[in-house]
């Protein structure tokens, strides 16, 4: 409980204990509230910095292994924004996926001219033996295509060995939607899971851009085999279908299916980390009111986004994106934190 501040009150009993049983009341309280929230315990550094910088973690457990697949700044020998694979046993210590200290462990590299000589944020599912990858491709961006949004695409790799992807083909799986449609300027942030035998896709679409009505949210799409995709009709989520101080905008989803088979969807907003849920991948989900993470450290003190979660050991475990903004650029670094599950919802 907390202490109580002292004051002086006249030595009458009936105020003495009016004032000490009001303040017991409204300290209850606080701490009743305060044990009702959900609360995540992160660290105070990141895990992983790469060798420039890291954002947009991917990951997923491989028997008594953790992968951990990003975004990634690599100069070899020009700029690029290539894919990165790490690995680890506790989630915490990390190590390239090539065994190479030092350098990028560039599990997909950029296809140069193309509609993925950019690579970022992707999502990684066991398939048939292999690691799928699911990454957003785009050939410049936004600011040299005098674009407001990059106009990325969703693609498809796929590895044998977990450290190196080949494309399942030169064209994107999920491309840009017609003309003023949800995703006519670009999808990003996909996340992949099964459910029974129908693969679902949610991402973030953009029409901000020549576009009437403007949409930026979460879309969806399915597929029998990963490979073929047909879009959805209806958007999931976004932030105009809730009144959020801290998620006007809602993207960067990450959908896990707890162990009360509950769909827990993992969301970036404009200051902070959330958390939906729903028995149904598609909706409607429940939004919780407050930011399960905000921004704390100097590392991060821009922003916290891009979370990648597995639900294991009674616990959320959750890897996120720290930025720091500086004069001529930014910093990102992949952060850890952990919440007991069930979830205090």
């Amino acid at each position: 409980m907390k202490k109580m501040k002292t004051r002086h009150i006249p030595k009458v009993l009936s105020v003495v204990l009016l004032y000490a049983a009001a303040t017991l009341l409204a300290t209850c309280s606080s701490d009743e509230s305060e044990n009702t929230k959900i609360k995540f315990t992160r660290r105070a550094t990141p895990v992983w910095e790469g060798v420039f910088t890291a954002g947009d973690p991917s990951i997923i457990r491989d028997g008594d292994t953790l992968r951990m697949y990003y975004s990634s700044f690599v100069l070899d020998p020009e700029e690029k924004l290539a894919i990165a694979g790490i690995k680890s046993v506790d989630g915490i210590h990390w190590t390239p996926a090539h065994e190479v200290t030092g350098t990028e462990s560039i599990a997909l590299d950029v296809t140069a001219g193309t509609w993925d000589d950019h690579l970022e944020t992707v999502s990684v599912i066991k398939k048939d033996g292999q690691l799928w990858m699911y990454y957003c491709g785009y050939p410049d961006e936004a600011d040299v295509a005098g674009k407001i949004v990059a106009e990325s695409q969703i693609g498809l790799a796929k590895s044998d060995n977990t450290v190196t992807f080949t494309r399942a083909s030169a064209d994107p799986v999920l491309p840009l939607g017609a003309a003023n449609s949800k995703d006519a300027n670009a999808l990003f942030s996909p996340t992949v899971i099964r459910e029974g035998n129908t693969y679902y896709m949610l991402y973030v679409g953009y029409c901000i851009e020549n576009c009437s009505p403007a949409f930026l949210g979460i879309l969806g799409a399915n597929s029998t085999d990963g490979e073929t995709w047909t879009k959805l009709p209806d958007p999931i989520i976004s932030g105009v279908d809730f009144d959020l101080s801290w998620a006007s905008v809602i993207k960067e989803p990450e959908i896990v299916k707890g162990p009360d088979n509950v769909f827990y969807l993992f969301i970036s907003g404009d200051t902070g980390i959330g958390v939906a849920r729903s028995t149904n991948i598609l909706g409607p989900y429940e939004v919780y009111p407050e930011p399960i993470l905000e921004k704390k450290y100097d590392w991060e003190s821009n922003s916290v986004i891009a979370p990648t979660v597995i639900i294991e050991d009674n616990k959320v475990r959750m890897w996120y994106m720290g930025v720091k903004v500086f004069d001529g650029g930014a910093d990102f670094a992949i952060g850890y934190a952990e919440s007991p599950f069930p979830l205090n919802w």
